[in-house]
């Protein structure tokens, strides 16, 4: 006889113990892929250093951001839309749905792929090359940065859309990991030959791997696509409403993040200081692959267990990977504090010493927003696109302000700290946010019994009896969140009383 208790534990144990199994295997490949492209794009920095001069390595980083900056204004923000509504399509078992989304996503973004390409390459390019940072060597790279700027949004989409599928092992490969393992092999080959290359041969390598990830994600994913059938469509608008407030924030997070405070910097200080400055934000990654990590695991997760109802559960599985998530990031901001110039010395060359100041700044910002966990990912894939449009937008563009302000008197220190100050309140205001319109925290916990709860059976089978007690939102139906999805497909993420009195 099965008594009352073991009853109520079943169901819940059961979702914490698939939970656990998702994340855990998710993150296994992301976190295997992350260690290997830290190592790999390390070692890459590092050849690039010795293979080129500063001057050309500053031209190099600077061609870097600018094809990072277009690559998200051409996806149009369909990356996040793809994963969303592919991911919630399937969790409610609506494939026909899915399916359209992804070929719909795909063709779009295609298209806006090469337009995007092509005004860097023959309009936009040459005007802010010749007029704001004179660079000559940088306008013989342009045409490459637009070949290579199409290349990474059509991969980024393979790539998002794999996610969505949570095909995490072949998102995971062709998302850098590839890039990285070819990359750093043909410049090791230059190195061990004792070549000298220009930034022009350094760009060029980089846009040919990114084109093999392409044709590789390409196939990976056209395999899982065909696959997919079933009932369900696509409702009229929902990729635009999703994607355009995606878009937005995509671009503010690059005017927050190590995108466009390096193409300011680059605009008042010679490329030499550039160069300091990129290879600080290369090693600040360190920092934040944990929480990349967890980002590259959990926004289909996120998505189907808010459109489910489990609140509870959404906030535990946030919460304990948060906190898994800051404790590596800790220690390498102690040891990046305490030892960046040997650091930046070694990894690099001696003449980069002086990046250790903005490498110590711009990490401990990074550490703030590991901390913070997955709230961004949370408002977005809840639904709170705008609201996290409109946080992303006003705290990007003070950071620029300040930036600009901070640039000419107090070169990379001063750009490094605007950025820093202004990630710091949008981590903050993200937090906020989470809670009052998921009604979840997702900062990390000071106490490691988060971890073991979320990753023990024993703390899962406690957590499950504490869950199957406690009065909580009704959980829907297969049927009702099918319709739902069907009539609105934005609608099936208002389960928040809060977001409904808005």
């Amino acid at each position: 006889m099965t008594d009352a208790g073991t009853e109520n534990e079943g169901p819940e144990l059961h979702v914490l113990a698939s939970l656990r199994r998702r994340v855990l295997r998710g993150s296994s490949w992301v976190m295997f892929a992350r260690i290997a492209s830290i190592l790999l794009g390390t070692s890459i920095n590092a050849m690039l250093a010795r293979l080129m001069t500063k001057d050309e390595v500053g031209v190099y980083f600077t061609s870097f951001t600018l094809v990072i900056v277009g690559t998200v204004i051409a996806q149009l923000g369909l990356d996040r839309a793809v994963v969303r509504l592919v991911a919630v399509s399937l969790g409610v078992g609506l494939p026909g749905r899915a399916r359209e989304t992804i070929r719909r996503c795909l063709s779009i973004g295609t298209v806006a792929a090469v337009g995007v390409g092509a005004v860097l390459t023959f309009a936009l390019g040459p005007t802010i090359v010749h007029h704001l940072y004179h660079s000559r060597a940088l306008a013989y790279v342009v045409p490459i940065t637009g070949g290579w700027l199409v290349a990474a949004a059509i991969q980024s989409l393979f790539v998002e859309t794999l996610r969505g599928l949570q095909r995490f092992d072949k998102a995971t490969i062709f998302d850098a990991l590839i890039v990285d393992v070819l990359t750093a092999t043909v410049l090791g080959a230059l190195f061990a030959l004792g070549v000298r290359i220009g930034v022009g041969t350094a760009a060029g390598i980089s846009a040919g791997m990114t084109m093999v990830a392409v044709i590789g994600g390409g196939m990976a994913l056209r395999t899982r696509y065909r696959d997919i059938h079933g009932e369900g469509h696509l409702e009229r608008g929902a990729i635009l409403d999703m994607a355009w407030p995606s878009l937005i924030t995509n671009v503010a997070i690059y005017l927050l993040g190590s995108g466009v405070d390096l193409l300011v910097l680059a605009a008042f200080r010679p490329q030499d200081q550039v160069a300091l400055y990129g290879s600080a934000t290369r090693l600040v990654t360190l920092v934040a692959t944990p929480l990349w990590i967890l980002r590259g695991v959990m926004p289909p997760i996120i998505a189907e267990l808010h459109a489910q109802g489990r609140r509870r559960e959404l906030e535990h599985t946030l919460r304990a990977g948060a906190t898994l998530a800051s404790l590596p990031s800790l220690a390498l901001l102690i040891v990046f504090m305490l030892f960046g110039r040997g650091i930046m010395s070694t990894v690099y060359r001696p003449t980069y010493a002086d990046g250790a100041t903005v490498l110590a700044i711009l990490s401990f910002g990074r550490l703030f927003a590991v901390w913070s966990g997955a709230c961004g990912i949370t408002l977005i894939m809840t639904g709170h696109q705008k609201e996290m449009m409109y946080i992303t937008v006003c705290t990007g563009l003070t950071s620029v302000g300040l930036g600009i302000l901070a640039a000419h008197q107090f070169g990379g220190v001063g750009v490094a700290t605007a950025t820093m100050s202004m990630a710091l309140v949008q981590n903050a205001l993200q937090l906020l946010l989470v809670k009052r319109y998921v009604g979840v925290w997702t900062f990390a916990e000071l106490s490691p019994r988060a971890l073991f709860r979320f990753f023990s059976k024993k703390g899962i089978a406690e957590l499950a009896e504490q869950l199957s007690k406690a009065e909580g939102p009704r959980k829907r139906s297969d049927a009702e969140l099918a319709a739902e999805v069907q009539a609105d497909g934005d609608q099936v993420f208002r389960s928040s009383p809060d977001e409904a009195d808005l």
